[in-house]
């Protein structure tokens, strides 16, 4: 049997180019202990089911296929998510948005108040929040795709967490009928294939262009529909948390001051990119 460990891995990415240096190691040990299933310090011997499973996963990664498809699941605030193509990879920043709703939320009333996510994915937005926050919250996740959320109503079930699932497309159909919300969160298609260049739009390829891409090309069609009527689907005093395009912070944040919002904020995120935007409704 042939003896391998997460150096070897990340010498072997490193030999097909598909990883160097710290991202080769970081990607190794992703395979070794999330795929391979092996503790991250050890050597082992693989047999020949695992050599040959490794061999598929090079070769999958020489496709352009993400490493957490090939796995089946992704790591969202420090919980496992299934994933596949009809979903997108759950980002650290998104974490970074649901730290700041979970926090303001410690400090909110103490009654039950209902929360929506709007492009809901795989579904860790709402389950996250629910999972924290537990009876004081009744959470929706809302989503265009039916394979999303397939995939969403299998990660809440996962994670025991009693989530209620929307089918429906913001953009046709808004948010008439669904009653009033205390707090509306999302993290909506906002790329421009135009403005993001050849190589980004590469690397995301794998990912499904309904989360990735808004439709008609406008990378604001998301955030400009929040602004004008999101409020109307607001309890007064009621706030809006969305993740934002970095590039374009302060023009999404302008929708929101010249539509009336209050406390409209924008925050940095880790890597120092505006990544993040309160607003909230008048009070009555």
């Amino acid at each position: 049997m042939d003896v391998w460990n997460v150096a070897r891995i990340a010498d072997r990415l490193e030999q097909l180019d598909l990883a160097l240096d710290r991202e080769a190691v970081s990607l190794g040990r992703w395979i070794w202990t999330e795929i391979l299933q092996k503790p991250h310090q050890a050597a082992s011997a693989l047999g020949r089911q695992e050599q040959e499973l490794l061999e598929t996963v090079f070769q999958r990664l020489l496709l352009g296929e993400p490493p957490q498809y090939i796995a089946g699941h992704a790591w969202f605030y420090g919980m496992k998510f299934h994933v596949n193509p009809s979903v997108l990879i759950p980002r650290p920043e998104t974490e970074e948005l649901v730290e700041w709703l979970l926090g303001d939320c410690k400090f909110g009333p103490s009654r039950r108040f209902r929360i929506l996510d709007i492009g809901t994915g795989s579904g860790c937005i709402p389950i996250v929040i629910k999972k924290k926050l537990g009876y004081r919250v009744e959470v929706y996740g809302m989503d265009v795709s039916p394979n999303a959320l397939s995939v969403a109503a299998e990660n809440a079930a996962m994670h025991e967490v009693d989530i209620e699932w929307i089918l429906r497309d913001y953009l046709v159909e808004g948010l008439e009928g669904l009653g009033l919300f205390d707090i509306i969160v999302s993290n909506p298609p906002y790329i421009s294939r135009e403005l993001a260049g050849e190589g980004i739009v590469h690397n995301l390829r794998r990912e499904p262009d309904l989360a990735l891409y808004p439709p008609g090309g406008d990378a604001d069609i998301f955030y400009r529909r929040i602004s004008e009527g999101a409020d109307l689907s607001l309890v007064p005093g009621g706030c809006c948390y969305l993740e934002l395009n970095e590039f374009r912070a302060e023009i999404i944040e302008r929708y929101f001051t010249e539509r009336g919002w209050r406390r409209v904020e924008v925050r940095i995120d880790m890597q120092g990119m505006p990544r993040m935007l309160k607003a909230q409704v008048k009070d009555l």
